[in-house]
């Protein structure tokens, strides 16, 4: 895996979010979406579909923030991050700023 490639996808997430009054919340889901697939391309090993547990935790250096986060996006608790839920936990987060 690219380390520097998903620190970027994850850079690209924050700029989106802190820029989230700047556009329509269709724009904000459609580019949260795109990330969320270019991140997938990354770090999802077994090509499910979906981010697991391990696969969300070793993009992080720190395992305190990756649980934290981890725990933030996969809101169904299932062990999986799907698109759904990491859009809506980013969207979620951009109304928070």
């Amino acid at each position: 895996m690219k380390k520097w490639t998903v620190f970027v996808l994850l850079f690209a997430l924050s700029a989106s979010l802190t820029s989230f009054a700047q556009v329509s919340s269709k724009e904000m889901e459609k580019n949260v979406r795109k990330i969320y697939k270019d991140l997938l391309k990354e770090i999802d090993k077994n090509k499910d579909g979906k981010m697991s547990k391990d696969e969300f935790y070793a993009i992080w250096k720190d395992k305190t923030v990756a649980e934290k986060n981890y725990k933030a996006w996969d809101t169904n608790k299932d062990g999986y991050i799907v698109e759904d839920e990491y859009v809506k936990a980013a969207m979620d987060m951009g109304k928070k700023k």
